[in-house]
């Protein structure tokens, strides 16, 4: 094998090896950091990216239920480690959509029983305690 794909290799080994170690930590982290941008994709208001943190909506700044919801999605992530999280929460929205995926039903604390159910219709309608966004899941 030549030096240079060896070097590559370590590189790589040790980048892995620095985000598993930042993944551990951060299950720890009862207070991920908090981003807040002009837009987020898909026409979000909040969403989480294990391990990095919660990213809000600038507008969205002052929703505290919003922040709240998210923070359920980092605590899941916390419970379960990130490729856990990830693949079970995927598999959850491909089997059973946005709306019934029990990932989201568990954020919606705030939520009606009708809206922990319809989130993306309470949404979109504005009875929705985390959110108003007409646009939202189109």
């Amino acid at each position: 094998m030549e030096n240079s794909t060896k070097i590559t290799l370590g590189a790589i080994g040790l980048g892995l090896l620095t985000f598993h170690l930042y993944c551990k930590k951060q299950r720890k982290n009862d207070t991920p950091k908090v981003f807040y941008r002009k837009k987020l994709v898909n026409n979000y208001n909040g969403y989480v990216v294990p391990p990095f943190g919660v990213y809000i909506k600038e507008s969205e700044r002052d929703n505290l239920p919003l922040l709240e919801h998210e923070l359920v999605h980092w605590k899941q992530f916390q419970r379960e480690g990130l490729l856990p999280f990830l693949i079970n929460y995927s598999k959850e929205a491909i089997n059973k959509g946005y709306d019934a995926n029990p990932y989201e039903i568990e954020a919606r604390t705030v939520e009606s029983d009708y809206c922990k159910e319809n989130y993306t219709e309470c949404i979109r309608t504005g009875q929705a305690v985390t959110a108003f966004n007409p646009n939202f899941r189109r």
